[in-house]
């Protein structure tokens, strides 16, 4: 299932507006200073901050910070509450969902010096990022956790091109495996995202299972050079809009 476009007007500021049939995409540099990761965790509830501080590296206690000072502010700018009330609950698989709204789905992705955050009123959606790894075996990888398919594609690649397909094709297939909330249960090689270099959508196959294929919107998205991303919804969606939050706006 494709978009129309995914050239949208980019997202100039949180203004809490989400018309239907659009995912909005969020992001946020993880860079921070500790005084201003000090002042954005105030967002965070007292469970949280507890959680943030239980942290023993620096890095990974901003980065969840961040993380969620993000989520909780975006969410209540679309909510229209303030973001210590944002409630949140589990599901089974132990995907966040809200509490409360059920009619706007969100989901979180964060990498080294990145957060991602994408949210909408089409259905289920996930969304994946990762700094790109110039060291990692990406054939041995795409081995293990790839399909045939994907693997056949990945190796018919010039070799220089090989890192940023590999990081393309996984986080597709996992904002895929987070979108349809089945954690383990989805094998990673029962099924196949398909890349084209021309165009930011991304085609979906479920091997044996056409229907479930034709649910899914995925798209390829555009960020800085050292990180690869893709958003996936369960529903049809109209476009894609992608903004950038300082940290004075968390």
């Amino acid at each position: 299932m494709m978009a129309e476009s995914n050239s949208g007007q980019s997202l100039a500021e949180l203004d809490g507006q989400l018309p239907q049939g659009e995912v909005h995409v969020w992001l946020a540099s993880l860079a921070l200073k500790d005084d201003v990761v000090g002042k954005i965790g105030s967002l965070l509830t007292p469970e949280e901050q507890e959680r943030a501080a239980r942290f023993e590296v620096a890095a990974a206690r901003k980065q969840f910070v961040a993380s969620r000072a993000l989520l909780r502010m975006a969410l209540g700018k679309y909510l229209g509450i303030d973001a210590r009330q944002v409630k949140f609950r589990l599901t089974s698989h132990g995907k966040p969902e809200l509490a409360d709204h059920r009619a706007i789905h969100f989901n979180l992705s964060h990498t080294e010096g990145l957060a991602a955050m994408a949210v909408t009123r089409a259905g289920a959606v996930g969304i994946d990022v990762e700094k790109i790894r110039n060291e990692a075996h990406v054939l041995e990888l795409a081995d293990r956790f790839f399909s045939k398919k994907e693997a056949a594609l990945l190796r018919s690649q010039p070799e220089r091109e090989r890192i940023s397909c590999f990081f393309s094709c996984w986080t597709a297939k996992e904002a895929y495996v987070k979108a349809h909330g089945g954690g383990l249960s989805i094998p990673l090689d029962g099924f196949a995202v398909i890349l084209d270099a021309k165009r930011p959508e991304l085609e979906l196959e479920v091997f044996g299972d056409a229907a479930e294929a034709r649910r899914w919107s995925m798209w390829r998205l555009e960020l800085p050079a050292e990180f690869r991303g893709a958003v996936a919804v369960d529903g049809a969606i109209r476009r894609v809009r992608v903004g950038w939050l300082s940290a004075t706006e968390l």
